[in-house]
C-alpha cells in the first residue's frame, strides 16, 4: 500500500492542471444546484473558463478540449438568447475548424463529436431528447477524459451523465402520467 502512495502514478493526479480540473468540477456541481437558469448559464460559463485552463495545462493531447471549452463559453451565452439554426451551425463549424488542426490521434475526435452533440441538443432539442443528446456527449467525453487522464473532466462528465439519466427517467415518468391522464 505504501508503494502505491509513493508512486509516480498517484503523483500525476496531484498536479496544478489536475487541481484546476477538480476546481472546475466543484464549480460545475454548484452550477447544477442553481435554481435560476441565468445563474446556471453563468456558472457553466465559469466552468468552461476553468476547464479551458485545465485542458491547456494538460498539454497538446488536450488542446482540442481547451479550444472547445473556449467556444462553449460563447455558445452558452448565445443559447440563452436564441435557438436559431444558423447560430447552432456557426458554433459547430467553429468547433470543427478550430479543433481539426490540433487533432493528431483519432481519440481526440470524441471531444469534438461530443461537444457538437451538446450544441445540437441545446439549440434544437427539448426535454428528454435534449438530455439524451447531452448524455451521449457525456459518454464520449468520459472515454476521452479517461484517455487523457483528466480527473476533473471525468468527474464532471460522470456527474452530468448521472444527473441526465435521473432527469430522463423523471421526464419519462411525467410524460407517461400526462399521456395516461389525456
Amino acid at each position: 500500500m505504501n508503494d502505491l502512495l509513493n508512486s509516480t502514478w498517484l503523483a500525476q493526479f496531484f498536479t496544478i492542471p489536475q487541481l484546476i480540473g477538480v476546481l472546475g468540477y466543484i464549480v460545475g456541481v454548484s452550477a447544477f444546484l442553481q435554481r435560476s437558469d441565468n445563474a446556471f448559464r453563468w456558472q457553466l460559463t465559469i466552468v468552461n473558463i476553468i476547464m479551458s485552463v485545465h485542458f491547456y495545462l494538460l498539454g497538446p493531447d488536450s488542446y482540442p478540449a481547451a479550444i472547445l471549452n473556449i467556444i462553449n463559453i460563447f455558445r452558452n451565452i448565445a443559447s440563452a438568447y436564441t435557438r436559431n439554426l444558423f447560430v447552432m451551425i456557426f458554433f459547430i463549424l467553429l468547433m470543427w475548424v478550430l479543433s481539426l488542426p490540433t487533432i493528431v490521434v483519432p481519440m481526440q475526435y470524441l471531444s469534438v463529436i461530443g461537444t457538437s452533440l451538446v450544441t445540437f441538443s441545446m439549440f434544437r432539442l427539448q426535454q428528454a431528447s435534449m438530455r439524451f443528446g447531452i448524455l451521449l456527449s457525456s459518454v464520449l467525453w468520459i472515454i476521452y477524459s479517461i484517455w487523457m487522464g483528466s480527473i476533473g473532466s471525468l468527474a464532471i462528465e460522470t456527474t452530468f451523465a448521472i444527473i441526465n439519466i435521473i432527469t430522463i427517467i423523471k421526464l419519462s415518468k411525467i410524460t407517461k402520467q400526462t399521456n395516461t391522464i389525456s
